[in-house]
């Protein structure tokens, strides 16, 4: 992608998106409430935002104060007022998250409590997003907060509820399709960089049906940092050559859009979406080499039937669900591992190092469970389920490395075909896993109740795992409520550590999973409906770690980790019209080799919203992250803190129209992501940036 905006008829890509909302505008919907939803959140006391029901913490809806888990709730009000265009902006301001952007194609890595970024399960609407292959995928770029109904975050364990990669925290994404809104809205945002989004949703009921959409189209070329040293650029040293195009751009533009349909009637529920990436520019190689001329894309569906009836029979309710996914990545041309001119000890590379690579893979899952009442005191759940994942197209083209018949090809070739070969990046296989879990929830009285449960999960290509899990939660008074939380949990070894050659690490078939164990104390304090107060201090025990390691970087199992930390939120509401909020994260690694240089120990964020005067509304936040240490082999400096700050300013004149103006980075701060010693200079985030917005409500 380069700065045009024009498609390849000429027609101006932003001119298409207006005509796609003035095509929906006269379309009848629901009539608006006369009252702003922005004012709705202001007007929310802090009894009544402790009051908000959640199911992520249990599979079934408990108060967030009796929530037997460490858990954050965001709502689509809550993300509007931030000025977030995306749910990766929005996990920033959570206390121990911190959303670090990945070289590779400035792809965000979601690190909940100083854990790798693969110790987070991420699910839209329950369904995990993990993939076979790349985790969330290799060219993830978030979710458009206009599908976004609400948010729900354990910072802790839930593998006894979800199995795999819940070891540091859990994310459930509930779109707005999946919820219960009925407002229809469109909207229009344009902004630097040259980017460019339009958004609509829409309901509509017949009979007992009711069908909601929503759909999202994006476009930006990325703010394309300059990158003075790339890991060619000691490669050039070494061998006399000059094909670093550093000092250059890092291109990250890149397209997509968001579809997403359900239909619901009666106890039964119809969900479809589809995601796509397109013209994606990914900048930086994953060994830290500039790559300019890459455009991948990838496309995601899924579709998923639902039933729930709360009184299936006497004293029971009962829930299935069947799911389905299908995706695809596509490097397009291919990646350029390495640039023209390229040279190593087998020769000189005249076209660079081209990776040209194509993967595909399916995932089928079922799930039965149901609620059991009839013993007092008590509500028990139960079930089990079935998933299915099938990588079942790999192909792969190179001119560098090994051929089809393992042996070196030579330097300055063509590419060569390694589909179907043992020397393809991933084998066509598949994996299966059988689950069972149970949990009690137990009412001793109003003010106790402890929950208890485990999950036992098999997996076709390694074993089995058993976690179980155990909290105590204690309203001591009414304002003060305490909660005591043990879990264990794990990662199952990803198929590329089992299976996949990459030019970054060898696979290992014998890989047993992580695993992890987490104690958890939690203090809730509410004085008045003013304060409230909020600490958790967490310790969090990593074993039989993955990592890659030796000459031949062949993933092993290695050893243990250890994490500390606190976690303090605060929030005030002075004035009707003006709240204020803020929490400070600490945490404390062991000294051991495996602790994470990526993550900063200490972060704070501070929010204000104010309604100015009416149908005006000001939003400002800052986050705070501290300095970051390098490795003991690492001779630079440390990486320095940063501060960045983001304001908004929203205007809705009537129950309709609605604009708002959002400066992003607003000090312009200097600020750069952690990176290894191959990009010296580190990765430079966006500086000051912004845009216009202007939405219509039905």
């Amino acid at each position: 992608m380069g700065t045009s905006m024009s498609t390849p008829g000429g027609r101006p890509r932003l001119a298409r998106l207006c005509l796609l909302l003035a095509a929906w505008l006269p379309l009848q919907g629901d009539a608006a409430e006369s009252e702003s939803r922005l004012n709705y959140l202001l007007s929310l006391s802090l009894e009544e935002l402790l009051a908000q029901e959640v199911s992520i913490s249990t599979q079934s809806r408990r108060k967030l104060s009796k929530a037997p888990s460490v858990v954050t709730v965001i709502t689509a009000e809550d993300i509007k007022a931030t000025g977030a265009t995306n749910l990766v902006d929005v996990l920033q301001g959570v206390p121990g998250i911190y959303v670090r952007a990945s070289q590779f194609g400035f792809r965000p890595l979601i690190h909940f409590r100083g854990a790798g970024a693969n110790q987070t399960l991420l699910m839209i609407n329950g369904a995990p997003m993990k993939d076979l292959l790349w985790g969330f995928g290799i060219f993830w770029k978030g979710l458009p907060v206009s599908a976004i109904e609400r948010i729900e975050i354990i910072r802790g364990p839930g593998s006894a509820l979800f199995g795999s990669d819940a070891s540091a925290g859990v994310i459930n994404v509930i779109t707005w399709t999946a919820g219960e809104g009925t407002e229809a809205e469109a909207g229009l945002r344009a902004g630097a960089d040259h980017t460019a989004q339009a958004w609509l949703r829409h309901s509509a009921t017949w009979n007992d049906v009711q069908v909601r959409l929503t759909a999202d189209t994006f476009e930006t070329d990325g703010h394309d940092p300059r990158i003075g040293a790339d890991a060619q650029s000691a490669q050039d040293r070494r061998f006399g050559s000059q094909a670093s195009l550093a000092p250059g751009r890092a291109q990250f533009g890149w397209a997509g859009e968001d579809v997403r349909l359900s239909v619901t009637s009666g106890d039964w529920q119809l969900l479809a979406d589809y995601m796509r990436h397109r013209d994606l520019e990914i900048g930086l190689t994953g060994a830290g080499v500039l790559d300019p001329t890459t455009e991948a894309g990838d496309h995601r569906c899924n579709l998923s039937l639902r039933y729930a009836n709360p009184e299936f029979a006497p004293h029971w309710g009962m829930q299935a669900e069947w799911r389905y996914q299908d995706l695809s990545y596509t490097s397009g041309d291919g990646f350029q591992e390495r640039p023209p001119g390229y040279v190593d000890a087998s020769g000189t590379y005249p076209d660079g190092w081209l990776n040209r690579m194509r993967s595909a893979e399916r995932q089928l899952n079922f799930e039965l469970s149901g609620n059991y009442s009839a013993w007092s005191g008590h509500a028990i759940r139960l079930g089990m389920g079935y998933q299915w994942q099938d990588l079942y197209e790999v192909t792969q083209s190179v001119n560098g490395g090994l051929g089809p018949e393992g042996l070196p090809l030579p330097a300055g070739g063509p590419l060569v075909d390694l589909t179907g070969t043992p020397y393809a990046f991933a084998p066509e296989k598949s994996r299966e896993v059988i689950y069972a879990f149970v949990q009690d929830i137990w009412t001793l009285s109003d003010q106790l109740e402890v929950t208890a449960g485990a999950r036992y999960d098999r997996y076709s290509d390694f074993g089995d795992t058993f976690n179980p899990r155990l909290a105590v939660v204690w309203q001591a008074t009414d304002t003060l409520t305490a909660k005591l939380m043990y879990g264990q949990a794990f990662r199952a070894p990803s198929y590329q550590e089992l299976h996949a050659v990459t030019t970054v690490a060898l696979p290992n078939a014998a890989l047993n999973p992580e695993t992890s164990r987490t104690w958890d104390l939690s203090l809730a304090y509410t004085p008045s409906k003013q304060w409230s107060l909020g600490l958790d201090l967490y310790h969090l025990s990593l074993s039989n770690l993955i990592i890659a390691t030796g000459t031949t970087r062949q993933y092993q199992n290695v050893g243990d980790h250890s994490i500390r930390g606190a976690e303090l939120e605060a929030r005030w509401h002075p004035h009707d019209h003006l709240r204020l909020s803020a929490n400070l994260s600490l945490l404390s690694q062991d000294d051991s080799s495996y602790r994470s240089l990526f993550v900063p120990e200490r972060q704070a964020y501070l929010r204000a919203d104010w309604r100015v005067a009416p149908g005006w509304h000001w939003n400002a936040q800052a986050h705070w992250a501290s300095r970051r240490p390098r490795a003991d082999t690492d001779p630079r400096d440390a990486l320095d803190g940063h501060t960045l700050v983001d304001t908004t300013l929203r205007y809705a004149p009537d129950a309709h129209w609605e604009v708002a103006l959002s400066i992003r980075n607003l000090f312009d701060t200097d600020a750069r992501e952690y990176t290894g010693a191959a990009i010296p200079g580190d990765l430079p985030l966006p500086g000051r940036h912004g845009y216009a917005e202007i939405r219509y409500r039905f």
